[in-house]
């Protein structure tokens, strides 16, 4: 078949990594049409397949022959970003649609410049990612994101090679409890680093803000990898982490462990599961055991290999495929990870948000807006 993305937004490099995925497992004719190739002033971090300001007749020439169009985010059948492409008039010739979603349903109307509930009801099969956002797309088809665990820039390293014990990143400067999401708690984080810098001489690299290959160099050249200790979920920093055989310390939930087991087929994930409250000790006890340290990096990947690789992870947008031009109505929430029903709603959403108000509270930065958040993610 012939299938085509279309995104307005690099989304962490996540739709050109599937696409080249599915160019590299599949044998469908598979592009991603960027709306830009120069995101981030000029800066562009992932790379792009199809550029729609530099290659507009390439691009629509490829959507008005494409058997499925995947849309991304920030786009829906009313979409005008890619004009003359109208994604309506499409899908009344018969294209099939699915569209994928990488935020949260808030996020998405305010740039959509419509209500959450208007959001939630539009008629789209859709697909979510298999983090914090599918627990407020309770209809959506959770499918999961994934890294090329071979390509260069996430193999490991020799230890000769490393520069630094420890690794941090993140492109939110806001703490930990200012937002519900929109966050990987960078200064409580960075405070937790610099005391332990100073009572163990530790060598430390954050790169926020950074081009994609200089972070992934710099976290290549560390020992350890920090991913989001402070929402419980997991990201793709973490991903990357994985593959290059390194310690990674991210606090998950419940819910989050149970998506990464449900994929993977694995009885366990391979994260360290640590808040930032808790960083410190674990971070020194593991630079005071090398061996340790290196036997854990070493079941990291190997465990990303069996049970993440971006070929098994891909074949699940390809049953996605299959099922959409069968019956689009097969592209609904899997029985397995429902959160539609009370009692899963309150037992993998509602409860983890009150537990981090608690937490919250607990260390004296229980704000207004994170609660604002929790109440404006309701589905």
């Amino acid at each position: 078949m012939k299938i085509v993305h279309f995104s307005t937004t690099p989304l962490a490099g996540m739709p050109l990594r599937l696409v080249q995925a599915l160019q590299k497992y599949t044998e469908h004719e598979v592009h991603l049409i960027d709306l830009k190739d120069d995101y981030n002033r000029g800066n562009y971090y992932f790379g792009y397949d199809i550029s729609f300001n530099k290659q507009q007749d390439e691009a629509i020439e490829l959507a008005y022959s494409a058997d499925i169009i995947h849309l991304h985010n920030y786009l829906d059948f009313d979409s005008k970003f890619f004009a003359p492409i109208n994604f309506r008039e499409l899908h009344k010739k018969g294209t099939f649609f699915v569209r994928q979603f990488h935020s949260t349903p808030a996020l998405i109307a305010k740039q959509l410049k419509i209500s959450v509930k208007e959001l939630l009801a539009q008629n789209i099969p859709s697909l979510v990612i298999a983090q914090y956002p599918e627990r407020y797309f309770p209809q959506a088809m959770v499918v999961p994101n994934f890294v090329p665990q071979d390509e260069e820039l996430y193999l490991p390293v020799e230890e000769n090679e490393l520069k630094w014990d420890i690794f941090y990143s993140s492109t939110q400067n806001c703490g930990a409890f200012d937002a519900r999401w929109d966050t990987k708690g960078m200064p409580e984080t960075k405070a937790m680093l610099e005391r332990l810098e100073q009572k163990t001489a530790c060598r430390i690299k954050t790169a926020s803000f950074s081009p994609f290959t200089e972070v992934m160099t710099y976290k290549r050249q560390s020992a350890i990898v920090l991913d989001d200790m402070a929402t419980g979920s997991y990201h793709l920093t973490g991903l990357e982490g994985l593959a290059m055989a390194k310690p990674v310390l991210s606090y998950m939930d419940s819910r989050a462990k149970m998506l990464m087991r449900y994929f993977s087929g694995s009885d366990h994930e391979p994260h360290i599961n640590t808040r930032f409250e808790e960083a410190e000790a674990v971070l020194a006890y593991l630079m005071n055991h090398k061996e340790l340290m290196r036997d854990i990096g070493e079941h990291s990947r190997n465990w990303l290999k069996k049970y993440w690789s971006d070929k098994k992870m891909v074949g699940f947008y390809e049953d996605v495929y299959q099922k959409l031009v069968h019956d689009p109505s097969l592209i609904r929430r899997q029985p397995d990870l429902d959160t539609a029903s009370p009692v899963q709603n309150f037992m993998n959403k509602t409860l983890h948000d009150l537990r981090q108000i608690t937490r919250a509270e607990n260390y004296g930065s229980a704000s207004d807006k994170l609660r604002t958040d929790i109440s404006s993610l309701e589905p």
